[in-house]
């Protein structure tokens, strides 16, 4: 069963109802009232490690520059990290006005797909942490929602059978390379599923397009990442893959009989007496701290092969390094092991001058703008109060905290949903749609230990995706079923 005639493209053309504007409106108003509370929004370590590149000019890419960039962009046109907010803000709401658009049906006055995807918005919206990260300026809120965004275009292709315009295929092809560029593990997840697309587009007979989404996708790509050689930025030291292997050799070097050989290697890049106490399964930021960096560029990979050695020589080892380094990914509890949180939010403490003063006292940086010394601005108000500590009662709560902000218990509703799904559409290309949240889960899974729920964040916005196109599907089903009945 086909759910759509049309293309979202061709939608979004006609003119907007009524109805788009009341979906637009309660993502915004909700979101913007708690920039309003929690004005000038909510910084983390990370973001003012990216506000003072942009105020000082000297630019790095241990943050995507893109992302960066993009800040830059807005902070120019008003100077101020709501500007920032604002922005996503705005880009949220637009996406889900045009994903509840297009699996609604507009043909009578009296739509019920509408009052349900207008209740479904406000209880998204209402929950805390789709709120909050509104209004937290990380990476990976946009690419959560640009890669949201991809998994709606995919749907699109899927029901067109293929048969979509170059106007799809380059906006398929923007969003794939935003997508690739706001977050490191975005590159790998775009490779893997443009080929799959790619090839998807090619056997169902459009061969022009199958050469061209490529094509595109990679001229975006490297269009984005030119600015890198515009704004002159400089690599970081710090990069994943070595966090990563330094991780996995301090694992191995503390839990296998290794070769003494080899043993002398990792103690080349690492601290040997540190080893012990800076290892947590969860965490490898105090492994890093104790890293010579120098050391594992030299003989990178050296470093690598020795780590992969290891994970062929005892690969049940292996896998029981990953799981546990990575609960959040399959775990649907948050168990007291875990090293990360949902939120970066404090009861007692203006969180935007702990983080300031944890980036800048350190290295002895002068602020040099006024938006990189931040605090908020309704600090220990009611109504701040109130907001700042919900969240944090629901992720001591455990019960709250797996219903609301479980990335595992989402994924595992995404995939009950996709079998329901096939179940109604008879099409097994239904799970295409999914690859591009898949890849991110499993590259997360594989990737350094990380706890914090921005990283699978797009778990809980693709399971809200999977609950509208559900809900049009159920009733394109009735109408199905009521035509056939009165042609009876």
């Amino acid at each position: 069963m086909e759910f759509k005639d049309g293309g979202a493209i061709g939608k979004i053309k006609e003119r907007f109802s009524q109805r788009d504007l009341i979906i637009f409106l309660i993502p915004t108003i909700i979101f913007l009232s708690y920039l309003l509370v929690f004005n000038p929004g909510i910084c983390t370590y990370d973001t003012f490690n990216q506000l003072h590149q942009i105020a000082s000019g000297q630019f790095g890419n241990w943050h995507p520059f893109f992302h960066t960039f993009i800040s830059m962009m807005l902070l120019k046109v008003y100077p101020s990290t709501i500007s920032i907010a604002v922005f996503q803000i705005f880009v949220f709401s637009a996406m889900w006005m045009i994903i509840c658009r297009y699996f609604r049906h507009d043909d009578g006055k009296n739509n019920a797909t509408f009052k349900l995807q207008a209740i479904i918005t406000l209880i998204i919206c209402l929950i805390p942490i789709n709120a909050l990260y509104s209004i937290t300026l990380w990476k990976d809120i946009l690419f959560s929602y640009f890669l949201m965004f991809l998994c709606f275009l995919a749907k699109v292709m899927i029901d067109r059978k293929g048969k979509v315009s170059y106007r799809f295929i380059l906006i398929l092809a923007l969003v794939m390379a935003f997508v690739s560029q706001l977050r490191g593990n975005g590159m790998y997840v775009i490779l893997i599923v443009m080929v799959i697309y790619s090839v998807y587009l090619f056997m169902k007979s459009n061969r022009r397009m199958a050469a061209l989404l490529p094509i595109l996708t990679i001229t975006f790509i490297l269009l984005i990442s030119s600015l890198n050689v515009a704004y002159d930025v400089q690599d970081n030291e710090k990069d994943a893959l070595m966090a990563k292997t330094c991780h996995m050799l301090a694992d191995y070097y503390l839990h296998l009989d290794m070769e003494d050989a080899d043993r002398q290697k990792v103690e080349k890049i690492l601290i040997k007496d540190k080893i012990n106490e800076s290892y947590i399964k969860t965490d490898s930021d105090k492994i890093f701290a104790i890293t010579k960096y120098n050391e594992f560029e030299k003989n990178k990979g050296e470093y690598i092969g020795l780590a992969i050695k290891y994970c062929l020589k005892d690969p049940m080892h292996f896998l029981q390094y990953l799981f546990e380094s990575s609960p959040m990914v399959w775990d649907i509890t948050r168990d007291s092991d875990w090293a990360g949180h949902a939120y970066y939010m404090n009861r007692d403490h203006d969180r935007l001058q702990m983080d300031f003063k944890s980036y800048y006292a350190p290295r002895n940086y002068t602020p040099t703008q006024s938006y990189e010394n931040l605090s908020y601005a309704n600090w220990g108000n009611p109504v701040f109060n109130a907001l700042n500590s919900l969240p944090l009662d629901i992720e001591n709560n455990v019960v709250a905290d797996t219903l609301l902000e479980s990335p595992a218990l989402f994924m595992y509703l995404s995939i009950v949903i996709l079998i329901l799904m096939h179940a109604i559409t008879r099409s097994k290309e239904i799970y295409l749609m999914y690859l591009p949240n898949l890849f991110n889960i499993i590259i997360v899974f594989l990737s350094t230990p990380i706890q914090d729920n921005r990283y699978l964040y797009a778990n809980l916005l693709v399971f809200y995706l999977l609950i509208i196109i559900l809900i049009g599907l159920l009733q394109h089903h009735d109408l199905k079923d009521s035509e056939i009945r009165s042609e009876l």
